[in-house]
């Protein structure tokens, strides 16, 4: 059985009850205080990151992240862009996150498939079909479920560096994915920098903790709450969510207290034997996609943090502007003692009558000579370098160019995206989007969603073979590009060559190469014939085109006998008309020959 907070609905007989989690936090052997001490440990080593966050939100990104000693949660409507001048970043962070989804994972077409690690299984058609039926049924969950819009906003948080996705079992759409933002969680990584502890604190009323958890699971306080004359709404109540990974699992042994991760939830203000949910999950619940890590380090670096400096200045540079705009429409003035100061008509094109004298009247302190062409052009300098380190005029590039690009300068264009992305697509790959596809397919495989194969042998095989996740969304893709060029200029200068010397196409497998280059695009399966399809397809025309000689032959032969029999004919009507000649040349109406004798 998985966690099932987080899920939108828990099946009926689902809920943890009060006695449920204390029994299995009494065999798990848990003590609240060691992950209380856990909670505090991980705040303190947070606390130096968090100051980096913070400036990256109000000065780029103020309406992503919840901070706790802020008004974020008390005052979920405020204006939280006070220090914003200037929403080049904002823009540029969302022109991230559309390339990146479109991208890495776009809904509108397949991103990856499944195949085989060995070669031989890869090659089996049948197989790579039944594999092909399971990740339709692995899209269709996901586009069912909200993992679209979830991802994105997982991709608008990779600006701080990280972005984790809590996957959860769902009753009603198969899974659930659950964005945490930036300020609400903590992480921990082992020496290798894979992430093993997660840790979220969130504030959930009295409703919605019952909602999750079941009312017998909580307090007496909180079920106060609850009551008629009280909807349990009013008041916020902090729960921490930690997962980490469990020393006591014990692959093949039932019970969630031996599953490879421990899953524990409990409220803050409860008694150090209260929990509001143990169990347990059997992978890592929690990917976390990271931007740039440094080794053994659990929180990465993201474009925001490159981007910070750029972003005050910019700031500054905007405040600048509209200070030298207001001084040129409205200069500070200087008064002499003798002008009535009631008088001054300040509107423009207006005259103020002052009295004699040359220093009278009203002007200005200072003559402004504003250069706002010079500073617009600093601030447009400013913006496309916060552009260039959000990538989004990497994004954007195919957008500015001509509708008349060829497909050789799109390709070249991807491929020169990719270089600049490689390493960030490639770690978003493998710790990402390997973990969510396998976690969605094995949550689905326990379900029972997949057919079984019919043939028993072919389960089998499904079932001895490691399953490998091949990337076929246009960043990856792009990577790939370089093979299929090969192959095209191969198989272009070998057609070329036959030109002069037909004998050359001899040296190409053209069977393999189809094999390869179908590999490389990422083609369907259900597409290509299998080996034995295709050695029947040959030996049918095989068998065909030895058929066409035959009658091909039979025809010659046939037109070479035409006219030989024609000239027999020919004589044989000559001589019934009366020539000796040819009647004794052929026997024709000869005594001897009617009685089948010769002549004497």
């Amino acid at each position: 059985m998985e966690t099932i907070a987080g899920a939108a609905r828990l099946p009926p007989g689902m809920q943890a009850g009060k006695m449920d989690a204390a029994d299995a936090a009494s065999r798990l052997r848990l003590d609240k205080r060691l992950c209380r001490r856990k909670v505090e440990a991980l705040k303190k080593k947070r606390r130096e990151y968090e100051e980096r966050w913070r400036a990256i939100r109000d000065y780029q990104l103020p309406y992503i992240g919840e901070f706790a000693d802020t008004a974020d949660k008390s005052n979920e409507a405020r204006r939280r862009d006070l220090h914003i001048w200037n929403g080049i970043a904002w823009e540029s962070n969302q022109a991230f996150a559309a390339g990146i989804m479109s991208g890495l994972t776009p809904q509108n077409r397949k991103w990856f498939r499944l195949s085989f690690s060995e070669r031989e299984f890869k090659d089996n058609t049948e197989v790579s079909r039944l594999l092909d039926q399971r990740m339709d049924i692995l899209n269709d969950v996901l586009d069912k479920s909200n993992f679209y819009n979830a991802i994105h906003c997982a991709y608008l948080e990779l600006a701080f560096g990280q972005a984790p996705l809590a996957i959860f079992q769902d009753a009603e759409k198969g899974v659930r994915f659950v964005p945490v933002t930036i300020g609400t969680y903590y992480l921990e990584a082992d020496a290798d920098g894979e992430i093993v502890l997660f840790c979220r604190e969130v504030e959930l009323t009295a409703r919605q903790l019952a909602d999750k958890f079941g009312e017998e699971a909580l307090p007496e306080n909180i079920r106060r709450e609850l009551a008629d004359h009280n909807p349990g709404i009013a008041t916020r109540h902090k729960v921490y969510w930690l997962v980490e990974r469990n020393p006591k699992a014990e692959q093949g042994r039932a019970g969630r207290q031996y599953m490879p991760y421990v899953s524990l939830y409990w409220l803050d203000e409860a008694q150090d034997s209260e929990w509001l949910y143990v169990g347990g999950f059997y992978e890592w619940p929690v990917p976390v996609a990271r931007y740039l890590v440094t080794a053994g380090h659990a929180y990465g670096k993201g474009p925001g943090w490159f981007a910070e400096g750029d972003a005050k200045q910019l700031h500054i540079l905007e405040k600048d502007k509209m200070t030298l705009t207001e001084l040129t429409v409205k200069p500070p003035l200087q008064v002499d003692a003798q002008t009535d100061k009631t008088g001054i008509n300040l509107i423009p094109g207006g005259v103020t009558v002052t009295g004699p004298g040359e220093k009278s009247g009203v002007r200005p302190i200072f003559d402004v000579n504003p250069n706002v062409a010079g500073l617009q052009e600093v601030i447009g300098e400013t913006e496309e370098h916060i552009k260039r380190l959000y990538s989004a005029d990497l994004f954007r590039m195919l957008d500015a160019q001509e509708r008349e690009m060829t497909a050789r300068e799109v390709i070249e264009r991807t491929q020169e995206k990719m270089q600049q992305l490689g390493p960030v697509v490639q770690r978003m790959q493998f710790e990402f989007l390997s973990r969510i596809i396998e976690r969605v397919y094995n949550i689905l495989d326990r379900a029972g969603v997949f057919p079984a194969p019919e043939d028993e042998v072919l389960a089998e095989e499904l079932a001895a073979q490691e399953i490998k996740i091949e990337y076929i969304s246009p960043l990856a893709q792009a990577q790939k590009m370089s093979g299929l060029v090969n192959i095209e200029q191969a198989i272009g200068f070998t057609g070329q060559l036959s030109q002069f010397d037909p004998s050359v196409l001899d040296k190409v497998d053209w069977a393999r190469t189809v094999d390869e280059y179908f590999n490389l695009v990422g083609a369907p399966a259900s597409i290509k014939r299998s080996e034995e399809e295709y050695e029947m397809v040959q030996q049918a025309k095989a068998e065909q085109e030895a058929q066409m000689q035959q009658m091909q032959q039979a025809q010659a032969m046939a037109q070479m006998a035409a006219p030989a029999a024609q000239a027999a004919k020919n004589a044989t009507e000559a001589a019934n008309d009366g020539n000796p000649a040819l009647q004794q040349l052929l026997g024709i109406g000869l005594p001897g020959a009617a009685m089948g004798g010769g002549m004497p």
